[in-house]
């Protein structure tokens, strides 16, 4: 098949010449006496992220809707799970003694998975491997536009349970509100742009993976709100005196301490390749999209130090024995 390219006559200072292949991710700078290959970041034509990721998804969406259903069938006349009775606060239009909320215990076993798995390709891609910072060039265009696996893995799982976790909550009221539902949105649209302009993979992996990591912490304390466990279970010294701390911990250090630095990294390179072109070269079609992640960006941050502020107030009543 034949290839052409793109030839920019030589320079009156180096004479050289530069042909672009606008159908790979190379550049070829020819000299008078050499040639080199320069890697470039991959274009636009060259995606195909979303044919490769749909089946994850489509997968995705059948598994934690199966689970959910089986977990809601079994516990479906089940008063008491594990030992557990449902909280009265969420009992409110049935009876105390005979209260069955199996949706909140459903959810939460099959959202614990779900996010579970994103800080895990998270943290595994960020701090173990390093290649979120190895395999992507240092530069504006590298973290907003090279392609990175685990990042575009990263994004189809949280696009998978964002997607799912919208639908399933309206059928919940409690998790039904609107500041939830805006979360589970917004969510969705970064991740599902990520997938289909294929950009944003350095911050993918904090934004949509590393950040989950305190939700690993957050299913056990959210469950023992629905289901309180027994005093002095092993469950109940499990949330308490591991999962709480941890919580507090890792929510204040990836979604607030380092949430604002890689915000404002971000929005320094979306500056960088709007003004120096490489947005319209490598991204013609989807530029509008770096756009959209810096607006959305913004109340998603002011969410973290919201739900910050509540831990932040739990915590108080813990100390003070309230």
């Amino acid at each position: 098949m034949s290839r052409h390219f793109q030839i920019s006559p030589p320079s009156q200072i180096n004479r050289s010449l530069t042909l672009d292949d606008p159908e790979s991710s190379f550049r070829l700078d020819i000299l008078p006496t050499m040639v080199t290959v320069v890697k470039e970041s991959m274009p636009i034509s060259a995606y195909a992220s979303v044919k490769r990721m749909m089946p994850i998804i489509v997968t995705g969406w059948i598994v934690l809707t199966a689970c959910y259903l089986f977990f809601l069938h079994w516990f479906r006349d089940s008063i008491t799970i594990f030992g557990m009775k449902p909280s009265a606060e969420y009992c409110v239009k049935q009876d105390i003694d005979t209260c069955k909320r199996p949706d909140l215990f459903a959810f939460q076993l099959v959202s614990g998975v779900a996010l579970t798995l994103c800080g895990i390709v998270g943290f595994y891609t960020w701090h173990v491997t390093g290649r979120s910072h190895s395999a992507l060039p240092n530069t504006a265009a590298g973290r907003l536009f090279d392609y990175l696996p685990e990042a575009e893995l990263l994004a189809a799982l949280n696009f998978m349970f964002q997607a799912w976790d919208f639908v399933i909550s309206l059928s919940i009221p409690e998790h039904a509100t609107p500041i939830m539902l805006a979360h589970h949105l917004m969510a969705s649209a970064v991740a599902w742009c990520s997938i289909r302009y294929q950009c944003l993979h350095y911050y993918g992996v904090f934004f949509l993976g590393l950040t989950e990591v305190s939700s690993f912490f957050l299913v056990f304390i959210d469950l023992s709100k629905y289901y309180p466990s027994v005093p002095g279970s092993w469950l109940d010294t499990w949330v308490g005196g591991i999962c709480g701390p941890c919580f507090a911990l890792t929510f204040f250090y990836y979604r607030v301490w380092l949430w604002w630095p890689e915000s404002m990294r971000l929005f320094r390179d979306v500056q960088e390749v709007a003004r120096s072109g490489q947005a319209q070269k490598l991204r013609p079609q989807g530029t509008w999209v770096l756009y959209l992640f810096l607006v959305l960006n913004v109340p998603l941050g002011i969410l973290q130090l919201y739900w910050f502020t509540i831990i932040l107030e739990e915590a108080k009543k813990v100390v003070l024995g309230q």
